[in-house]
């Protein structure tokens, strides 16, 4: 799905698609992508071993992490202004002032 950078251009009914699409998508990257390497760094950050665990391997690792994160902020970001467009949308329709 694509999602428009502009929330405020959009439908109602299309951005609690987008919506929707963008909590999905950050759901599975955390389960699917980041936790993993998180897991995968914390488990190798526990071995001494020089070794089994090389600096470059922890680097690897570390950089994995921080490409994930980086990618979830994003998409958290764009979530965030979805969900700010919405509720400033549904404000305005149900007479709700701002705060």
């Amino acid at each position: 799905m694509e999602v428009a950078e502009n929330a405020e251009n959009l439908p109602l009914a299309e951005r609690f698609h987008a919506a929707d699409y963008l909590v999905r998508e950050l759901s599975e990257h955390l389960q699917q992508a980041f936790l993993p390497k998180l897991s995968d760094l914390r488990s190798a950050s526990k071995i001494y071993d020089v070794k089994q665990v090389t600096d470059q391997a922890m680097l690897d690792k570390m950089t994995a992490v921080l490409e994930a994160d980086e990618f979830a902020a994003k998409l958290f970001d764009k979530l965030s202004r979805y969900l700010e467009s919405i509720q400033k949308e549904t404000r305005t329709i149900m007479g709700v002032p701002e705060p």
